[in-house]
């Protein structure tokens, strides 16, 4: 578990208007373990032709899946780069995990430069890494679908169309996102005429990846600064955090800015702050990831790799910066890993983050390698491997005593009773155990064709149950009730009542004092404007958490 950090020294380098960078403190952990070299290295350095053996710039995510009678699965998939630290056509790899992260298979050659994400329809969705300039207001961008995981991939070209007169080229960074309607945004960097400098933007697609529009600007380049490598995500209230790599002053440091209406329009771009803080922050190439059970996590490096939480879902703040790895050579604190990252959620507090132990080199003007930022036999902790490492990490939980229901309803010790039994062949998770599954993606759910739809929870024994945490139909607004009963025959008044709230993770309500009882219902009201798949209206129930006193 990553614990709360303590105040953070800084270093004295000074920043914008004299402020003072961040230095986050260690956390201490143990190794993290190999995905590649597979098998882990066997010596401490690497030799001169292991050495072109080249792996870093990873990235994560974890797909839903199912077994063949239905029971959750997931796979996690790692993509990194094979070749140099270069405008070039590139060449990656890519392993797969079927135990939430913990062990990796031997990895793979694939297309992908960027991990895939899981569309609402069911399809794999990735972009390339290069966007390349078609005319002054488009560019192109190859995409990849499949049907699934191991399935084959589709390259098309899908063209990213600018009302501004584009230089050329650009990169797509970061996992592209699906909101409730369907739309993919994309995060691009790009330049232009007018300024000749960066600008970090979201590009929106409503026909299925096949063609993207500006939907808008994120940051401009102003101040002497100039913004790349956004990473959004759609927070715990619906709007869209946009965390960006700054350029412009003694380091690269990380901004922030937020959108309300679907990336249309952005805030006023304003430093990253850590709570209770007053320092700018180090980082390139972050990475958002909204967990099911309701934190934002940030992971960022150079210096190091790191982690920060937002603990109410919202990223306005960021508290318990850890670093959670670092390959130093005591030369200077940039040196070793790259500090590129990637986070995918394996449970609904337990995270996986994957990251390189030595930046890839790039190429110097004669065409020879530039290693300076890990030299061959370097006083490093880690060794000069180009390698992909991995950990879990588990956030601390909103409270104690939290029941883990999908253990207990297969040791036969909770008994399940639920009218939402609407299911399809095509949505193998979608059944009365998918409101317990730990996951809160949308076809992870309870669902009832029409509705009201309840889902009920007999318990061995009575229990002093203290929250609940639910998700209803995600990115949707919906209601539910919730009951405690000592009999399952007399339920009385609601314990809590959700009335046209709109979830996109988890959200916790408390009861004070606790409810004393051995069942729970949740009664999930009927929703308009379902998927014609379901029907005009439903009842969904997407996760539920039950805690309670030992």
């Amino acid at each position: 578990m990553v614990a709360a950090a303590c105040l953070l020294p800084v270093l004295p380098a000074r920043g914008v208007a004299g402020v003072a960078y961040c230095r986050v403190p260690d956390a201490k952990l143990t190794d993290p373990a190999w995905i590649y070299p597979s098998p882990r290295p066997a010596s401490a350095e690497p030799g001169a032709r292991e050495r072109l053996d080249f792996a870093g710039f990873p990235n994560a995510s974890a797909i839903d899946t199912a077994g063949t009678d239905g029971s959750p699965t997931q796979r996690v998939l790692v993509t990194y780069s094979r070749n140099v630290d270069a405008v070039m056509a590139y060449t990656s790899a890519e392993a797969v995990s079927v135990d939430g992260g913990v062990t990796f298979g031997a990895p793979a050659d694939t297309p992908l430069r960027e991990a895939p994400i899981q569309l609402h329809d069911g399809r794999l969705f990735a972009t390339a890494y290069y966007l390349t300039r078609q005319d002054e207001h488009t560019n192109r961008l190859p995409v990849f679908t499949s049907a699934g995981v191991g399935q084959p991939w589709t390259r098309t070209e899908a063209t990213f169309s600018s009302p501004g007169e584009l230089i050329g080229g650009g990169v797509a960074h970061g996992l592209p996102i699906q909101l409730a309607d369907g739309t993919i945004l994309v995060s691009v960097y790009t330049r232009y005429t007018d300024t000749g400098e960066h600008q970090a933007e979201v590009y929106a697609s409503a026909d299925g990846g096949l063609t993207f529009a500006r939907r808008g600007v994120i940051a401009r380049p102003a101040g002497g600064h100039v913004y790349n490598e956004a990473a959004i995500e759609q927070t715990a209230d619906g709007s869209l955090l946009a965390v960006l790599r700054r350029e412009g002053g003694q380091y690269a440091t990380l901004a922030t800015s937020r959108s309300s209406d679907g990336g249309v329009t952005w805030s006023p771009v304003r430093e990253l702050a850590f709570e209770g803080q007053n320092c700018l922050v180090r980082g390139v190439a972050p990475r958002l990831l909204l967990m099911p059970g309701g934190t934002l996590v940030l992971s960022a490096g150079r210096p190091d790799v790191w982690l920060a939480q937002s603990r109410d879902g919202l990223g306005e703040t960021w508290a318990d910066p850890l670093v959670t790895y670092h390959n130093r050579d005591g030369v200077y604190d940039a040196h070793g890993t790259s500090g590129y990252t990637g986070v995918a959620a394996v449970g609904p507090y337990r995270l996986l983050q994957v990251f390189d132990n030595c930046k890839l080199p790039g190429v110097r003007p004669g065409g020879g390698l530039n290693e300076t930022a890990c030299p061959a036999r370097g006083r490093f902790e880690h060794g000069s491997w180009y390698g992909i490492r991995h950990r879990t990490i588990d956030l601390p939980e909103p409270a104690p005593g939290r029941l883990d229901l999908a253990a207990l309803h297969r040791a036969g010790t909770l008994a399940v009773d639920s009218t939402m039994t609407w299911s399809s062949a095509s949505r193998p998770r979608t059944r009365a155990s998918g409101a317990f599954d730990g996951s809160t993606a949308y076809w992870s759910s309870a669902v009832a064709a029409g509705g009201p739809g309840t889902l009920t929870l007999g318990f061995d024994r009575a229990r002093s149950f203290t929250r609940i945490a639910l998700s209803l139909r995600p990115g949707h607004p919906a209601g539910a009730r919730v009951y405690v009963s000592a009999d399952g025959v007399s339920w009385g008044e609601p314990v809590a009542t959700v009335t046209d709230r709109t979830d996109y993770a988890m959200r916790h309500l408390t009861f004070d004092p606790p409810v004393e009882g051995k069942h729970v219902r949740i009664v999930a009201d009927e929703s308009a404007g379902c998927d014609p798949e379901i029907g005009a209206t439903c009842a969904m129930l997407n996760e539920v958490e039950l805690y309670a006193e030992p």
